[in-house]
């Protein structure tokens, strides 16, 4: 099969890619190292999903046959009283949406558990990747893959591993993180607690479907893959000969945010996100929480009362901070709180007393939680209002918003076109049906061109820290690579390598002026009466890069 290595339409664009093939070289190497990567299925876990599956067992977050969720039952009354009616309907329709989610998750995880059957006693296999326009990396299969859901994840591992060597602590530590009990405490904690925990770990392996301790993580079915890979190396008597294949993650602690405090030298952004080194990991999500708590309790009426029953923690604000660098609206960030309720009582039984009216609640909390986003974080809205503007004057001009990524010289064009809409009347059998068919004009879209520019180029930074990594990892020794955008995968000994090759690629990145180096791009693309309109560049801070090499918690 062949398909292209980035993934566009625009014939102009791929021909420009080609001709600037050879000023890009690094981008061909990371890609080229990743597909070398073997990986095999891991069976133990492979069997677990499978019996979960057959058996209608929603351990680790899986999910049930939707068509074994029974309706509630009708009351005698219903044909008679409109009342029960009406609540058995209310009930229904949860049912039904309930069955209508279960429905796409079922199919999903059954459609990657029967790639797997196919691929389980291959030998082993490569994954194809391929490009976006912002030169992120994705396997090409869509379904089972390393950067697909938890339990996709956990059913693979490398095929070829390497000797463990005195590295328990960094297995234990890794296995701290995919379990999220103590993944924010400081390292020797994070290693104790598996010590404590050693003989549920091994209970784990042993009896998966008996013994569920492991369903309670984060990352369920990842973790319980390290269960079994800890048990093989206690098997050994934690030999330093033993084989370890496990696929083992760092990830940096909002890149995001990261990137806007190390555009700006920021040293308060830079030491919420782990810039800079300290004992303990900042936390920019409980930082936020903190200050939406502090605002809560200076208020007096009845909603803030209940927000504050309820709790307010690191986990409900996490998704609105991890997507404000993303170009974060008020509507998304209350659809967020909302959604984190919903989940809370349904996975964890979080009660709370807003009643039906969820909507009122969180509009209520979305003002106090944006405010103290804002508070906390106040470099990155000053660089994503420059970057908003100046995309709106490129736009303004009928151009694409382009710009060539720092250190790899991979060329993004961000194209936001508008579309329109036709009507169209066609002859179904005896029927005539109107349908409406959208497409793409040649008209840059402003608005949308302004809601775009924020999240596509911090996505070009993280693919260029990655590809990066990737070509520095490889060159000092790391054969293994399971990569998702922000989060870097090998195994257990060659995990010091990779994280010199992560802090040393983004020390790199980031030596240039990323930002003035975007403007003058922009620049060059505006007329004289739009540079006079150009917005003046935000002011730096004096954060001191170099000291990214020292910081443990920068990507853990």
């Amino acid at each position: 099969m062949h398909f292209n290595l980035v993934k566009a339409s625009n014939r102009r664009y791929l021909e420009e890619l080609k001709n600037h093939a050879k000023q890009m070289p690094d981008v061909y190497k990371s890609v080229n190292i990743m597909q070398h990567t073997e990986w095999v299925i891991n069976k133990p876990i492979f069997e677990v999903i499978k019996m979960c599956m057959e058996n209608d067992f929603p351990l680790g977050k899986l999910p049930i046959n939707p068509q074994t969720i029974e309706l509630p039952i009708k009351p005698v009354d219903i044909s008679t009283n409109k009342e029960s009616l009406i609540k058995w309907k209310r009930e229904a329709s949860k049912v039904y949406e309930g069955r209508a989610k279960q429905n796409s998750k079922f199919i999903q995880v059954s459609q990657i558990i029967e790639e797997a059957e196919m691929l389980l006693d291959k030998g082993g296999f490569f994954y194809p990747y391929q490009l976006d326009f912002r030169s992120r990396i994705y396997p090409k299969p869509a379904m089972l893959s390393p950067q697909s859901a938890d339990y996709s994840r956990a059913l693979l591992t490398f095929k070829f591993g390497k000797r463990i060597g005195d590295n328990f602590d960094v297995l234990a530590i890794a296995g701290a993180g995919l379990f999220g009990e103590v993944d924010k405490e400081e390292l020797p904690v994070r290693v104790k607690w598996i010590k404590d925990n050693m003989q549920r770990i091994i209970e784990c392996a042993t009896s998966p479907l008996a013994y569920t301790w492991w369903c309670d993580a984060d990352k369920p079915f990842c973790f319980l893959a390290f269960c079994y890979e800890m048990k093989a190396y206690s098997d050994s008597d934690f030999s330093d000969s033993f084989i370890t294949t496990l696929p083992i993650q760092a990830d940096c602690s909002n890149s995001g945010l990261q990137h806007y405090s190390a555009m700006m030298r920021d040293e308060v952004g830079g030491k919420a996100t782990n810039l800079v080194p300290s004992n303990k990991p900042a936390d920019v999500y409980n930082l936020v929480a903190i200050k939406v708590t502090e605002k809560l309790k200076s208020k007096t009426d009845d909603l803030a009362k209940l927000w504050l029953d309820y709790g307010i923690n690191r986990k409900i604000c996490k998704k609105p901070v991890m997507c404000l660098p993303y170009s974060l609206t008020r509507y998304s960030c209350r659809q967020y709180l909302e959604d984190h309720v919903t989940k809370e009582l349904a996975e964890r039984g979080t009660k709370h007393k807003f009643g039906d009216d969820l909507f009122k609640a969180t509009a209520y909390l979305t003002p106090i939680v944006w405010e103290s986003i804002n508070d906390v974080v106040v470099k990155a809205r000053d660089i994503m209002d420059f970057l908003k503007s100046v995309a709106r004057l490129v736009a303004s001009e009928n151009l694409p918003v382009c710009w060539t990524t720092p250190k790899l010289n991979f060329p993004v064009q961000m194209m936001c076109y508008k579309t329109e809409s036709k009507r169209v009347k066609t002859k179904m059998g005896d029927s005539i049906v109107k349908l409406s068919i959208a497409s793409q004009t040649n008209v840059i879209d402003k608005r949308k061109t302004a809601q775009s520019v924020c999240p596509n180029f911090i996505h070009s930074l993280d693919a260029s820290v990655l590809q990066l990594a990737v070509v520095k990892a490889k060159e000092a020794g790391v054969d293994n690579f399971s990569m998702i955008h922000d989060s870097f995968g090998c195994t257990v000994p060659e995990n010091k390598i990779m994280a010199d090759a992560i802090r040393d690629s983004f020390c790199e990145i980031y030596k240039e002026d990323v930002l003035l180096n975007f403007a003058n791009e922009m620049k060059a693309m505006l007329s004289d009466k739009n540079l006079k309109k150009f917005p003046t560049m935000p002011v730096k801070g004096n954060l001191n890069l170099d000291q990214v090499k020292q910081s443990v918690f920068f990507c853990i």
